[in-house]
């Protein structure tokens, strides 16, 4: 959070408080009394400054510490805007889906958020998180669309928050925010992830070589050609969001089906030349919870924010698993 004026006034007086007392003595000792006297004066000012910044913080700021008392308004909490005043900004109510684990239900919240064109939905949730409401859970990390951290479900569809324009998702000045159901939930828009990453390392997803020792202390890279590459490199690009396991039909249907993005990862390590795994990959794929589980509802694809497209994948992989049955036939 962008430290205020008044953060700023008391931190720059703390930090001339024992400058100026430094200079005190150093006057004194040099028998320069006049200058003494100055920077005495000085330091007064100084300490005022920084008890009146600093009492002004703690009294009349205290709702940064403390959130803002909600409107109660029936079932839903309404909270009354508290952001910073934005130039050309619009104000839009951003509605909250959020899971509260004690009761195992979810409790709506509204709140009004200052937004420009620049504006994410990360973004004014880390703002409401900041000037709101502080107990609102919810998980990011780069804020750039790269750790896959900040994955929700804004207006029906998954998303990640850091890379969704608040106003290009406005419907009538509202937006709604809500966890993804498709993974167990921890508190307001926090998922579970640790079934996603089971899912995950049940494929193997890192590079088999026979060589051990060669493996980790290779006298030269792994020479591939660009055909070679093309065969994986568009399913290397996976952030491990999980908005793919949180789209698939499947997977909310049947928990012990492996998912899209395993199975995605499975193809990759398969496809990619350099693995010396042989084709171990395809027997465990060929199974009902496997590959074959997947009706190719192509919902995993549209909701990947990186198009890595694990629809294709895994049709690839049924189509590897029926040639290696004909060839062993």
């Amino acid at each position: 959070m962008r430290a205020s004026r008044y953060e700023i006034f008391m931190y720059a007086s703390i930090a001339a408080v024992p400058a100026l007392i430094f200079l005190i003595f150093l006057s004194t000792y040099a028998g320069a009394s006049a200058v003494a006297s100055a920077l005495s004066y000085l330091l007064i000012i100084a300490m005022a400054v920084f008890f009146v910044t600093g009492a002004k913080e703690v009294f009349v700021h205290a709702r940064y510490q403390e959130g803002a008392r909600p409107i109660l308004q029936g079932e839903r909490r309404v909270y009354p805007h508290m952001g910073r005043p934005i130039r050309g900004a619009e104000v839009v109510s951003l509605n909250v889906r959020r899971f509260n684990s004690e009761t195992n239900k979810f409790d709506e919240a509204s709140y009004k958020v200052n937004a420009t064109k620049h504006t994410t939905v990360l973004g004014a949730l880390l703002d409401i998180k900041s000037y709101s409401d502080n107990t609102l859970s919810v998980r990011c990390n780069c804020r750039m669309g790269i750790c896959g951290s900040c994955g929700v479900v804004v207006n029906g569809k998954q998303k990640l928050a850091c890379e969704t324009n608040l106003l290009e998702s406005s419907e009538n000045g509202s937006v709604t925010v809500s966890p993804m159901l498709g993974h167990p939930m921890l508190k307001d828009l926090a998922d579970n992830f640790d079934d996603f990453f089971k899912r995950h390392i049940s494929v193997s997803p890192t590079l088999e070589r026979k060589d051990v020792k060669e493996k980790y202390a290779a006298k030269q890279e792994y020479k591939m050609s660009k055909e070679d590459t093309d065969k994986f490199l568009p399913y290397s690009y996976c952030i491990m969001c999980g908005l793919c396991l949180d789209a698939c039909p499947v997977v909310n249907s049947n928990p012990n089906f492996v998912g899209p993005q395993a199975l995605s990862q499975a193809y990759r390590y398969h496809a990619d030349k350099r693995d010396q795994g042989g084709k171990r990959r395809l027997f465990d794929a060929d199974t009902a919870d496997g590959a074959w589980g997947c009706e190719f509802a192509g919902a995993c694809s549209s909701a990947c924010p990186k198009g890595v497209d694990p629809a294709a994948a895994i049709q690839l992989l049924k189509s590897d698993i029926m040639k290696n049955m004909l060839e062993e036939e």
